[in-house]
Formats: C-alpha cells, sequence, structure tokens
C-alpha cells in the first residue's frame, strides 16, 4: 500500500488560495513607500468650490460621467497625453519632479543599471534561509540568482530571474520585477538603500515563494503610471505593460487632452481652467483623494462593482472606485508602513485644522527637499501654522536635542518598528511627545467586525453595495489568515453580506467567488464547489476560481473534475506551479506513473526547490522499480532541509519497505 508523504496529505493543502493570498498580503507591504503623492503649486492658497456641472446618471452610474464636478478632464473619453506632451509647456515642473520618488517609482533595467551595485562590500553574494543568492550584471541585463548546494557545494537547485523593471526610487530602497511572458513575478532579492546591501525581499523569510510571488494590479496602480492587466487574472498584462512607466504628471492633474487642446487655441491665462484639475484648487475631501489613491492602503482595498482600478480619475471622490476597509479598533497607534493617511487622519493637527490640512500642506510633488535640506523644508511648514514660541521646549534645550532645532525629530520621529525590513517610516500621527511605551496592539469584542470603512463619513454604511465591499474584504481577510478558526468566524460574518450582494446582484463574480471560499472554509464543500462552477459558468477563465473549483473537486474525491479545473488554470497561467503539483498527486492516486513524472518535472521547472513535488518525485522511483533513484532524490531533499525532515524521513522508511 502507498500512502501521500505527509507534506502532501489532503489536510495540509486543503485550504484553496492559501498560497496566493499569503502572497497578496506580503505584496502590499514589499516595496518601501513613495512620498506624498500630491500636488503643491498654490497649496497655499484656499481652496475653492467652483459651480458644479451636473450630468445625467448613465452607464450604469460611472462616476467618471455621473459625479457633479467642474472638471471636464474626469470624463472617461478624454484621453492621458503622457509626460512629453507636458513637458512642452512646464519643462520646469518635469525635471524637478522627474528628480522626486514619484517621478521614479519605476523603470526599466537597462535605465538604472549603471547605478547598481553587484561588489561584496554590498552583501553581494550572500546566504539566507541555507541557500545562496546573487546579483549579477551580463551587459545589460540584470539577473537574480538563487542557489542551493549540499556540504560539499554540489549543487542541488538552481534558479535565476532576468530582471526586466525595477520598482522604487531607491531612497528607501528598491525592488525587482520577472517579466515571464507578461506575467510579472517579484525577484526574491530587494536592495535596502540605508544599509547599502542586497537582501531578501520584505516577507520572504517568513513566507519564501523563489520567484513566484506575482505582482498585482493593486501592487502597480501605486508604483506604476499605467497597467494594462488581463482582466480575471492574477498577475497577467497585456503588451506594453506599462504606460509611462513612472508616474506621472496626470495621476495628480487627470488626462490631459482637453488642457493641451485648450492651450493651443487660448494660450494667454485665465482665472479658472477646466480642462485640468488642480489639486490645491480641490474642496478637501477630493484634495486628500489625489494623495490617497496611492497612499491610503488600509487592511484592505475593495474595487468597486462595475469599475477598474485605474478608472480613478483626479477630481473625484475616492470611494466611489475603491472601498478601503481599516481596522475597527486602529486608533493610528500602530507604526505601519502603508500608514501615512491612516496616521494623519488620527492626528490633532489634521483634525482641528477642519480640512485646511491635507498632505500637500507639507508636501510638494513637484519639489523633493535633499537630506541638507530637508529639515528647513519641513521646519518652514510647520511654522506656517504653528509659532515658534508655541513650543514647550526652550530653544537652548531643543538645540541640545537636535542641533538643528528640527520640528520632525520629535513630532514625526521615525522608527524601525514597522513591517518592512531595513526601513523607518516616519509618523504621521506628528505627536505632542516622543511615545515611551510600544505601540498598542488592536483589542477586538467577541464578534465584533474588525473591519471599517475609512471614508465613512462620505459612505451611507446602509448602502448595500458597501456592505458588498465589507463581505468582500473580510473574505480578503480569511484567505490571508493561517489559524482556521480566526478564518472560520470571518466566513460567518462576511456570509449574510455576500448572500444579500447576490440577491442584489446575481451576476456579480467577485462576490459569487468569495462565497465559495466561504462556503468551503464553513466546510459546505459541495455548495462551495457549486457556487465557484456558478462563476466560471459566467468567467470561465478567472484564474482564483478555476484554482479554488480544483481543491473543491479533489475535496470531493472527484479527481478527473479537479485535473480538468487545474489544467484550465495552466492555460490561463502556466506559470503557476502549485496546479501542476496538485495534478501530481491526483494522478498518484490514479496510479498514473508517467503522468506523475510529468507534472512534477513541470513544476520543477518553475520552481525547483519545491519540496512537495520532490517528495512526489521519490514516491514515482519508488512505484516504478528504481529505488536507488528514489534514495538519491531523498537525500537531495534532506540536503535542502525541509522543516518536517523526521517525518519524511519516517515516511520514506515506509515506502521503502520491500
Amino acid at each position: 500500500m502507498y500512502v501521500l508523504p505527509p507534506n502532501l496529505s489532503p489536510q495540509s493543502d486543503s485550504i484553496p488560495g492559501r498560497r496566493s493570498a499569503r502572497v497578496a498580503t506580503n505584496v502590499l507591504i514589499a516595496i518601501a513607500l513613495l512620498l506624498a503623492l500630491a500636488l503643491a503649486a498654490g497649496a497655499a492658497r484656499r481652496w475653492r468650490k467652483p459651480q458644479l456641472v451636473a450630468v445625467p446618471a448613465s452607464v450604469n452610474e460611472d462616476p467618471r460621467l455621473t459625479y457633479a464636478t467642474p472638471y471636464r478632464n474626469v470624463r472617461p473619453g478624454v484621453h492621458y497625453v503622457g509626460d512629453d506632451a507636458c513637458a512642452q509647456c512646464h519643462p520646469g515642473h518635469i525635471a524637478r519632479f522627474k528628480q522626486h520618488p514619484m517621478g521614479r517609482s519605476l523603470a526599466s533595467t537597462s535605465a538604472v543599471i549603471d547605478q547598481e551595485r553587484f561588489d561584496k562590500n554590498a552583501n553581494n553574494p550572500f546566504e539566507a534561509l541555507g541557500m545562496h543568492f546573487q546579483v549579477e550584471r551580463r551587459g545589460q541585463r540584470l539577473i537574480h540568482r538563487e542557489t542551493h548546494r549540499d556540504p560539499q557545494g554540489k549543487v542541488l537547485a538552481d534558479l535565476e530571474g532576468d530582471v526586466q523593471y525595477v520598482m522604487g526610487s531607491g531612497r528607501q530602497g528598491r525592488s525587482y520585477l520577472i517579466n515571464r511572458d507578461g506575467y510579472l513575478f517579484q525577484s526574491p532579492l530587494s536592495w535596502y538603500t540605508a544599509q547599502s546591501i542586497w537582501d531578501l525581499s520584505p516577507g520572504y523569510r517568513k513566507n519564501y515563494h523563489a520567484f513566484g510571488r506575482p505582482i498585482k494590479e493593486q501592487c502597480l496602480f501605486c508604483h506604476s503610471n499605467g497597467a494594462d492587466s488581463v482582466e480575471h487574472t492574477v498577475n497577467h498584462y497585456r503588451p506594453p505593460i506599462f504606460h509611462g512607466e513612472a508616474i506621472g504628471c496626470e495621476r495628480c492633474h487627470g488626462p490631459g487632452q482637453l488642457h493641451i487642446q485648450f492651450r493651443e487655441q487660448k494660450p494667454e491665462a485665465v482665472e479658472f481652467d477646466d480642462t485640468i484639475v488642480n489639486p490645491a484648487r480641490l474642496e478637501p475631501a477630493l484634495r486628500d483623494a489625489v494623495c490617497q489613491q496611492c497612499h491610503l492602503q488600509g487592511e484592505s482595498r475593495i474595487v468597486r462593482r462595475g469599475r477598474r482600478i485605474f478608472d480613478y480619475r483626479p477630481g473625484l471622490p475616492l470611494h466611489l472606485f475603491l472601498s478601503t476597509f481599516v481596522l475597527a479598533t486602529d486608533t493610528g497607534n500602530r507604526q505601519k508602513a502603508v500608514g501615512h493617511v491612516e496616521q494623519m487622519a488620527v492626528s490633532r493637527c489634521y483634525r482641528d485644522s477642519k480640512g485646511k490640512m491635507g498632505c500637500i500642506t507639507c508636501h510638494d510633488a513637484h519639489d523633493f527637499p535633499n537630506e541638507t535640506k530637508k529639515v528647513a523644508y519641513y521646519r518652514k511648514r510647520c511654522l506656517n501654522c504653528h509659532a515658534e514660541s508655541s513650543c514647550s521646549e526652550p530653544l537652548p534645550a531643543r538645540q541640545a536635542k537636535q542641533p538643528d532645532d528640527s520640528c520632525i525629530a520629535c513630532h514625526m520621529a521615525a522608527s524601525a518598528d514597522v513591517n518592512i525590513a531595513h526601513t523607518a517610516v516616519t509618523d504621521h500621527r506628528i505627536l505632542r511627545r516622543l511615545e515611551t511605551k510600544p505601540a498598542t496592539k488592536p483589542f477586538l469584542l467577541p464578534g465584533q467586525i474588525p473591519l471599517v470603512h475609512f471614508h465613512r463619513d462620505q459612505i451611507d454604511p446602509r448602502d448595500p453595495e458597501v456592505l458588498r465591499d465589507l463581505g468582500l474584504a473580510l473574505m480578503e481577510q480569511a484567505r490571508r489568515h493561517d489559524l482556521e478558526s480566526a478564518r472560520q468566524g470571518i466566513a460567518q460574518m462576511a456570509s449574510p453580506f455576500l448572500e444579500d450582494a447576490l440577491e442584489h446582484a446575481p451576476d456579480d463574480v467577485d462576490t459569487g467567488e468569495a462565497k465559495g471560499y466561504a462556503l468551503w472554509i464553513m466546510g459546505q464543500v459541495d455548495e462551495a464547489l457549486a457556487a465557484t462552477e456558478s462563476v466560471l459558468a459566467r468567467v470561465p477563465e478567472r484564474e482564483v476560481a478555476l484554482e479554488d473549483a480544483g481543491r473543491c473537486a479533489a475535496k470531493l474525491g472527484k479527481d478527473d473534475l479537479a485535473i480538468t479545473y487545474w489544467k484550465r488554470l495552466l492555460a490561463v497561467n502556466p506559470w503557476h506551479a502549485s496546479a501542476h503539483g496538485n495534478i501530481a498527486r491526483a494522478l498518484v492516486r490514479r496510479k498514473d506513473w508517467p503522468g506523475v513524472l510529468r507534472e512534477v518535472e513541470a513544476d520543477l521547472r518553475i520552481d525547483p526547490f519545491n519540496i512537495d513535488s520532490r517528495t512526489l518525485l521519490v514516491l514515482y522511483h519508488l512505484r516504478t522499480g528504481n529505488p536507488d533513484r528514489a534514495r538519491a532524490e531523498f537525500e537531495t531533499i534532506l540536503a535542502l532541509k525541509p522543516a518536517d525532515a523526521d517525518k519524511l524521513r519516517r515516511w520514506f522508511a515506509e515506502q521503502a519497505r520491500p
């Protein structure tokens, strides 16, 4: 009798989407933040609310068509023109912006390779997780490589990625993107500027993914000017993937087609130009939304039904495109790398300003101060609102602590206690006095819904569409959670919202997919499969639903059906390594050993470090009469230092017994 090894038992692989869910959490915290997506030209002037131009509701209430605004460039028919067109009239602004972290948020490898370091002093190569990592330059190509050797130096597994894009300005660090036929993945290697070293990318020490961490559209929304994703896939993009690569002028001002046409016809100054958005002239909520499109992450961001994430245009309310949920108990006490907006919202400066203060009060998207000017630059902005005499510390005492009398050093101190390795992030709570106690942890009452809408002052909390988004946000949290009891509790909370949403809109595939996963978590596998198949009937190439359906079918013992779904999944995403492993496990149960070998080898070509597939390879050799090959492969597994080595030894001894 043969059995699957302990690390491949159905119980150990029974949660659909667990791997991709962990990836989703990590990707959101992987990259060091760009600062202050906003414009400060004219920020000192008071905003004024121009006369609104109402547009009749139509086309499924697309806010770009129906929202009452004087700005004509928010409409979907107005085209983006690119930074080069803007530079014809605004060369100074463009030149300064290109030096700003936002203007350097993404670049092709060839544009920055001469800036990279590859020497030993930069921690290249380095050892981590029992593996050898190295960055190599090959002409104009940048190669990231990982290798696992045995104690004698023999290579056991080797994998390299050809980096095509560099993400991040380098101010805090840089991450690197691998393009595999239009499927984007993050490299496990990142550059950390403060230490001037190469090290593992954020989150990789806890959840290692080799070159398999997918880069989702939500990530590119904040780190690129625009990306053309294939709908219903996780990380597939149409060529050319990026439109302008780094963040550009129109991410803050909106598309420029009308503005260029207007200025060509009327070059002289006008009191109010309705062809282009100036964030400094927007009312507070709309002004802040321009910055929040990238700097408000929360715990979950749900794209509103009928919208795509890149549909948002400056001058419109962000909550009509994205529902952003934060922890219900989050008072801003936690230091979070992605929490600048959340922190500022609880600061006394922001609350007492009654809308006058916003991101652009302190930050200028056209002018980023270097280290020599930073203290004076931000001190001047503090003194625009606060008299110098209002400081409770006398000048000599302040200068004894900070010779340059820095306001931010005392009131917005950087902390290394954040969720990105090697990175210190400025505290935007603007504390009166520095904290001496550690940040408090959120506390929830039994049964309390853990999430609240960040823009709850701008929405109707009873709006069915908002409640639908809450249900989706809860299920997004459930996919990330490792504790089964927590997943079940969250699924039970989310279910009523999902049921109501589907009653209101039965064809909503996002909600249908979430309902299927909720049913799975609650142990209703038949119903989960039916719900997921209903989604696939509408969208046959929905990547996550295909994975969920395959696992549901396998759990029900329907191996043929499961294999069909996983093959469909590979047709959608040929780089989905776990699909090969799932097919191989089903083929083990059918004793289709040639099929097992085919799928295992395909999996190991994508991820040669995959212990699960290597144990299946051992089983293949045992069942096809090659015990020596089986033992050699098993020794390779042990040399890779699996966490459950003792269990695997017992499993191998039992399977190798004559």
